[in-house]
């Protein structure tokens, strides 16, 4: 082990693309563990460029000093049938424009649905056309081509024929009409349907910022703690997280009890997990779960019988509500002095040992005030607590201290018992007073 840990250690040094291209290779038939490592390279300064059908091999392979994603991986498209591309191309040359692949590649394992995937993975963008136009000329421009082979095949078998009907000339040009562009979420869409995967992009791109300052907890690094061989070390069974993501797929069933529960695939762009909801928050937040559809969700983590871990989901939120939460403090009056506490971790994660008590429906006095004290406004409890915000919106006023910079921000939400005891496992019970 020491010797493999050395060498691929060299190699992730001194060979990073062709290390990581190799690696990424490795995981093909694993959309999850791909997720991982695409994370890795883009730490590293690697892009993960889509698959071009003038440069793609059947694998990852390096491009310059980036990686280009393999043709293989794509849906419908076997590696016979990219064989036969890789070796046109080798004795023909680059194939000219989308015309020209269609007429060379005529008569090989590819269909009409392989042909379309490569379109909206992206492996003709670079021949200047869009991928809409691209996919509502296939159909027509295969049917053409293979009208004209079958017409050339029965012109040369018809021996009374004249030569100049016996062997047809080269059918005209496959017309292609410019069509605008799928919108970007379309794009990313239709890339994750052939491929499993973003390739021009991330739907969480634009929160990023947003999910880093709330202290999301990234979903690959919570799957690959579990799965670590001597068990987790930073998460827990039972332990209160938030996570953010895309929702991929959704399964709804009803229970013995004869309530609604769902399974959720969320992904962002480290890995993914399985998010189990019931009726009291499908009733909060269930209109939210769409596939394709950003979200951001509280809930405990689940570890049961060698599974993965499952997220045992309280609330759902749309992931906007991330951007809107940063823009919505403002600015109030000075707060009494409350009694100074903190939890010792620079990074809270609510204990596993103080469990958070059963929310009840109770709204508390709309005519008090939540005040909550913090170290400062640096401190990551700021973050945490913006996000916590969103997921109780109300009338109700809340002042938060910063001691540090003996600054007071004063925002709204709804004064509910869940909420203060949320904020009393995350700041500390003489931290959260409401008067």
């Amino acid at each position: 082990y020491a010797i493999v840990c050395y060498r691929t250690a060299y190699m992730k040094r001194h060979y990073p693309q062709q290390y990581m291209a190799a690696l990424l290779t490795s995981v093909l038939d694993s959309s999850s563990k791909i997720a991982v490592y695409i994370a890795e390279c883009r730490d590293m300064g690697i892009k993960l460029l889509p698959p071009d059908v003038n440069e793609s091999e059947a694998d990852f392979a390096v491009s310059g000093t980036n990686i280009r994603f393999g043709l293989a991986a794509i849906k419908g498209v076997g590696r016979s049938a990219v064989a036969d591309l890789t070796a046109e191309r080798d004795r023909s040359g680059p194939f000219r424009d989308f015309e020209d692949f269609l007429r060379r590649m005529s008569g090989r394992d590819l269909n009409r649905r392989a042909i379309e995937n490569m379109i909206l993975a992206g492996c003709f963008d670079a021949m200047g056309y869009t991928r809409r136009a691209l996919t509502e000329a296939a159909g027509p421009a295969l049917e053409s081509i293979a009208r004209s082979r079958r017409d050339n095949f029965e012109g040369q078998m018809d021996l009374f024929a004249s030569l100049d009907d016996g062997f047809s000339s080269p059918a005209s040009g496959i017309s292609i009409p410019p069509k605008p562009e799928y919108t970007r979420q379309e794009v990313m869409a239709k890339e994750k349907d052939v491929t499993g995967l973003y390739l021009s992009g991330h739907p969480m791109d634009e929160y990023r910022e947003a999910v880093r300052k709330a202290g999301v907890t990234p979903i690959g690094f919570l799957m690959e703690d579990f799965s670590s061989d001597d068990g987790p070390h930073t998460y827990s069974d039972g332990q209160l997280l938030t996570l953010a993501g895309i929702v991929d797929t959704v399964k709804t069933k009803t229970t013995k009890s004869s309530s609604l529960m769902s399974y959720v695939r969320l992904e962002d762009d480290t890995g993914g997990i399985e998010l189990i909801v019931f009726q009291r928050a499908l009733d909060q937040g269930g209109k939210y779960l769409i596939p394709n559809t950003g979200i951001v969700v509280r809930g405990r983590v689940s570890v049961r019988d060698e599974k993965e871990p499952q997220l045992m989901v309280d609330t759902i939120l749309p992931l906007a509500s991330l951007t809107e939460a940063e823009s919505s403090t403002e600015y109030q009056l000075p707060v009494p002095p409350l009694q100074t506490s903190y939890p010792m971790s620079a990074n809270p994660q609510p204990s596993v040992q103080r469990p958070i008590p059963a929310p009840s429906n109770t709204i508390l006095s709309p005519d008090k005030t939540l005040w909550v004290k913090l170290p400062s406004e640096q401190h990551p409890l700021f973050g945490h607590i913006q996000l916590l915000l969103t997921m109780f919106p109300g009338p109700g006023r809340m002042i938060l201290y910063c001691e540090k910079e003996k600054k007071r921000i004063g925002t709204h939400c709804v004064l509910h018992e869940a909420l203060l005891a949320e904020l009393r496992e995350l700041c500390g019970e003489k931290n959260v007073v409401l008067k």
